[in-house]
């Protein structure tokens, strides 16, 4: 494939707590029952090789054989919407170890599992591959350390063309949980090995300087607006 790479939003993903919310037991129920399973979105990189930046895993406090096997079959099917089968990804991106964001990773048998080295150092996932801050994993595709949310997360950059404009999509994973929480300026605290507040903060204002469009942890993209970008908009309306 030549050009810059393609980026497609495979399956987007949920969130059980919005900013307003209580995070209460009570939420988090009405939130399942109601099908809202909190996994995380899953984005398709298309270049020389098809990468995947996380798997997506709904309901990850379910852990029953039933529920694993309705994830993998709906991220298959999600996959075989965009014509693409597990088979066909050459690289599984895992921005951070949260089981939403993970979860999944069976269904891909014959792909390379990268991750930030300190992850894999850290859980001692032998069978990933570790990448630095700012290496290049595939044409126009690199690795951006964002920590924060945990010591080892990681986010993955993307220079792409996304209708008449070349575009920096920013596919964040939870250094932007979601567009709710990005825009009301609140950081998601709730998991158990939450990092540190300001590096979230300074993750958040790294990825904006360095993307034009945002693709958050959980749920849709949306654009930053850089100058250039608000001057078009303007013109347009």
């Amino acid at each position: 494939m030549g050009g810059l790479p393609i980026v497609r939003v495979i399956k987007s993903g949920t969130i059980c707590f919005e900013p307003s919310e209580i995070a209460s037991t009570l939420t988090s129920q009405i939130k399942t029952d109601m099908g809202i399973g909190g996994g995380s979105t899953v984005t398709l990189i298309e270049t020389e090789r098809k990468i995947l930046v996380d798997t997506g895993f709904d309901f990850e406090w379910m852990d029953t054989p039933e529920n694993n096997t309705e994830n993998a079959e709906n991220l298959s099917m999600a996959l075989k919407s965009s014509s693409i089968s597990p088979d066909e990804i050459d690289i599984v991106f895992i921005t951070h170890w949260h089981r939403d964001h993970f979860g999944n990773l069976e269904i891909f048998r014959n792909v390379t599992r990268l991750a930030s080295k300190d992850m894999i150092e850290k859980l001692k996932l032998n069978d990933f591959k570790g990448a630095d801050d700012g290496e290049e994993i595939a044409e126009g595709v690199k690795v951006m350390l964002t920590p924060g949310h945990s010591v080892d997360h990681a986010s993955i950059i993307v220079n792409s063309r996304l209708g008449d404009l070349n575009t920096r999509v920013a596919i964040a994973g939870d250094a932007v949980i979601s567009y709710s929480y990005f825009h009301s300026g609140h950081i998601w605290r709730y998991n158990a090995d939450f990092y540190d507040s300001e590096l979230t903060l300074e993750s958040m204002v790294r990825l904006v300087n360095n993307a034009d469009i945002i693709i958050p942890g959980h749920g849709t993209p949306f654009m930053t607006y850089k100058p250039e970008w608000a001057k078009r908009v303007r013109e347009e309306k």
